[in-house]
């Protein structure tokens, strides 16, 4: 219309076109919130192991991966480092991050592990807090479920659940943040209630019914339809500001252009520059 005003082309009509923005901007946010799901699907959800030393972070990790990936031992610090492993659990792809025990320190070594592990739990999508059944609840424990109650997804379990049970929690309301989806009681000698933290994984990231090729992966592509996203909505307020067509143009054709990066029929320069630099391109 704007390009060949002679043609007998249909005006544009405003309803009409609202209601396409607005039908285009719901599918567009519907698209940019599979992404949290589909980066999880791909590279797995980060998952943080914390708690106390000796709490059973490695003997959790190791029992979950199916073989000796962490040291154990009884000697309280023996991981100083976080050490990672991928495992499916309850049809959820984690990263699982053992962590070294949270507590105060002396040992430099050791110190520099603990900061590391409180930032593994602040990037976690997913926390297991682990508090010793066998031992009475401590203040370091209420640390502990402190920083696991700042995420939006966490457990918390009550581990060597095939001894004598001394822990008795706290009332979980009163914490300063969000309540653990479960609560649960482990071994990882007898199995005892890895079923249940399967199931609880599960529930805490549903599969939904996504449609073949309807998931982001990767920031570049999330980046991409954030990008459209914002120029629909542009597109949208300069509509009801009863803005010329030329003026909606210039944002649905950006919108367009950035949904081109998506399917390959655009391409910013520097991603050219990028697959050049980082791939073998044949003849």
């Amino acid at each position: 219309v704007l390009d060949y005003p002679d043609e007998d082309i249909d005006p544009f009509r405003a309803q009409a076109l609202s209601e396409t923005m607005e039908g285009a901007a719901a599918d567009l946010e519907a698209l940019l919130a599979t992404y949290g799901r589909g980066r999880f699907l791909v590279r797995g959800a980060p998952c943080a192991i914390v708690g106390l030393p000796n709490a059973g972070k490695s003997s959790l990790l190791n029992a979950l991966v199916g073989y000796q990936r962490a040291i154990v031992t009884d000697i309280p610090g023996t991981t100083r480092d976080t050490v990672e492993e991928k495992c499916c659990l309850g049809g959820v792809l984690l990263r699982l991050i053992d962590t070294a025990g949270l507590r105060e320190t002396e040992d430099a070594v050791e110190r520099l592990g603990t900061e590391r592990s409180r930032r593994a739990a602040e990037d976690a999508g997913l926390v297991l807090a682990l508090v010793d059944g066998s031992r009475p609840f401590t203040p370091e424990d209420a640390a502990i479920l402190r920083l696991a109650a700042g995420k939006e997804r966490w457990l918390l379990l009550l581990t060597k659940a095939d001894l004598p049970q001394k822990a008795v929690l706290p009332e979980l309301a009163s914490l300063p943040g969000t309540a653990p989806a479960a609560v649960l009681s482990v071994s990882t000698r007898t199995g005892e209630g890895i079923p249940a933290l399967e199931a609880a994984v599960a529930a805490l990231f549903p599969q939904g019914e996504a449609e073949t090729g309807s998931l982001l992966t990767n920031p570049r592509q999330a980046d991409a339809v954030g990008r459209a996203l914002d120029a629909v909505r542009r597109a949208e307020e300069s509509l009801s500001l009863g803005m010329t067509p030329d003026v909606i143009l210039t944002d649905a054709e950006e919108a367009l252009s950035a949904l081109g990066e998506l399917t390959g029929a655009t391409a910013r320069e520097e991603i050219v520059s990028a697959i050049f630099s980082r791939f073998c391109v044949g003849k």
